[in-house]
């Protein structure tokens, strides 16, 4: 295997991600862990108006200008977003043409969301991020007193997709192939596997969800790779492959990709072996798997895969506030009349780890309580409102809650919480049970008390693990690359995947349905996270149907079949 001889590793907790400056590595281990991108922040500053056509750079400007001036006195300076950092390391960095972005649009003061690079005039000091932030938010009224009104200041937070695969400190399995099945059929019928649903509560559109957009933000192939894929001798019986490319040959919307509308490097890598070990591998299928079983679910709804996330599942929040803004404005203008938005994928540390890790070694201007606790809400408040912004708007999003318990698993320890943005109020946090509808032993929580809009559904479960017909206990979704990262060849177009990823993908398939006939997106948060109603003495509520998890279970099976 071919190593570049400069390569810095980023990790998030619970995934691994790798800046390596190769775009020839197939698989690598890192050494170094990080859980955002050094000397790297987001801004986000409540407007008092929305901008005028052609001013959204003069207002970044005018931030950094007075940020500048109040940040001077400690050695710390910000510079443009995309022309320092990564970007004089690295000529192949793609170019960056948007630096701030607007959301928040149903208010009358809307808000502002500005990356920046940190850097520090003293050359000991590695990352002046975490010390930028710091007195920043230890100085917010004295900013707010010359106008500048910041809502949150945080790191550029490292973004990965949420198989299991990523799972912390415990086994986790790559894509492998599916097991090879045969029923009697004509050597030209379409076979493979589907979602049924067990639930007869949830009630399906007749028009499969037609009415409905869902974006799905995740890595993707080119189009092209997909109708050629399609093509391939060994993959022509794949009935959900050829239904995907058949959708994107009639280019009417019902299955699109954008490939190259948001900046995409390799220097944000994820992934860990079958036997728990870091390694990052490229994995551009995660995403049409992801598509697929939304289409297989919700047949006829209109599905756009978004690629924000790299070949090796990783990127940052640069892509994740581009995207997700975009759709705003679309749903703003009317264009999106009905949006769910599938996020298979994780970001930040989850709230337990979050302050030991922001803290540990760190001198701040404030150790109080009141102080800290104002220091970990501002470092992803911005987020969050991102998130709420959405919601605002009728949005639905669908998270997946991760997959970082394996190890509290084996120590019989509580679960771990919901990643970030499952764990937020607004979205459908989804996670994960095997085929016997127990939790995975990889699945974190899917809520955080007081709020309950968590959800559980099939998601596979860990390495070994077999279902009841002595096979492997995975979701399985389309796969067109022609090996496994560990060198099997594809011959079926089909992957086993465990994760909360795919239970996340099928969660939103029956969102979808239930938007289709005018639900809100609040209603389908209930209606989903919500156990049916049961006889019980108990007046104040019912033990969920996971209570390890504080989820409630929507049950699915996956049969192979024409």
């Amino acid at each position: 295997m071919y190593m570049h001889s400069y390569t810095r590793i980023l990790y998030v907790e619970g995934e691994l991600s790798s800046m390596s400056r190769s775009s020839t590595e197939l698989m690598g281990i890192p050494e170094e862990l990080f859980h955002w991108v050094p000397d790297e922040m987001v801004v986000i500053v409540r407007l008092p108006r929305m901008p005028i056509d052609d001013t959204q750079d003069i207002v970044a400007e005018q931030v950094r200008t007075q940020l500048n001036d109040f940040l001077a006195e400690y050695g710390v300076t910000l510079e443009v977003y995309g022309t320092y950092g990564r970007w004089t390391d690295t000529p192949t960095m793609p170019p960056i043409r948007r630096r701030s972005f607007i959301f928040g649009l149903h208010k009358k003061q809307p808000l502002f969301a500005i990356f920046f690079h940190a850097r520090r005039t003293n050359p000991a000091v590695t990352d002046p991020l975490p010390l930028a932030l710091s007195h920043m938010q230890a100085r917010l009224e004295q900013l707010a007193k010359a106008g500048l009104h910041i809502v949150s200041a945080m790191p550029n937070w490292l973004v990965t997709a949420a198989p299991l695969l990523y799972a912390d400190g415990g086994a986790a399995v790559p894509p492998r192939p599916a097991p090879t099945l045969d029923i009697p059929a004509p050597n030209n019928m379409l076979i493979g596997w589907r979602i049924v649903l067990g639930d007869a509560s949830i009630p399906l559109d007749s028009k499969g969800g037609e009415d409905v957009l869902v974006a799905v933000l995740d890595t993707a192939h080119h189009p092209d790779r997909i109708r050629s894929a399609a093509s391939r001798l060994e993959l022509r019986r794949n009935w959900l492959l050829q239904r995907l490319a058949s959708d994107l040959r009639n280019e009417d919307g019902s299955f699109s990709i954008e490939y190259d509308r948001y900046p995409i490097s390799n220097d944000v890598r994820s992934g860990r072996d079958r036997y728990g070990d870091a390694k990052y591998y490229l994995m551009p299928d995660h995403g049409i798997s992801v598509a697929g079983l939304v289409r297989d679910v919700a047949p006829n709804a209109r599905i756009r895969l978004i690629r924000v996330l790299n070949d090796y599942g990783g990127c940052d929040l640069y892509n994740v506030f581009a995207a997700l803004t975009d759709l705003e404005r679309e749903i703003f203008s009317g264009t999106i009349r009905r949006l769910v938005i599938n996020l298979s994928l994780t970001i930040m540390p989850d709230i337990r780890r979050l302050p030991f890790l922001w803290f540990d070694n760190r001198q701040w201007p404030t150790t109080q309580l009141y102080g800290v606790v104002r220091v970990l809400n501002h470092i992803e408040e911005g987020l969050r409102l991102l998130f709420e912004s959405l919601y605002a708007h009728g949005a639905l999003v669908v998270a997946a809650a991760g997959n970082d318990s394996l190890q509290a698993t084996q120590q019989k320890l509580v679960p771990r919480p919901p990643r970030a943005p499952a764990r937020y109020e607004t979205t459908l946090s989804v996670t994960s049970v095997n085929s016997s509808f127990a939790p995975s032993n990889f699945a974190n929580s899917a809520s955080i008390p007081p709020f309950d809009s968590g959800v559980a559904t099939f998601g596979g479960d860990g390495a070994g693990v077999v279902d009841n017909n002595a096979l492997p206990d995975a979701v399985r979704g389309v796969y067109i690359s022609p090996t496994f990262p560990t060198g099997e060849q594809n011959t079926s177009g089909w992957a086993d995947w465990s994760g909360s990823s795919f239970s996340t993908s099928i969660m939103s398939g029956f969102a979808t349905h239930l938007m289709a006939q005018g639900w809100s997106a609040s209603n389908i948060i209930t209606r989903l996270s919500s156990a049916p109603e049961r006889r019980s003495d108990t007046l104040f509520g019912s033990v969920p149907d996971a209570p390890s998890l504080l989820a409630n279970i929507i049950r699915v099976q996956q049969r192979f079949g024409l």
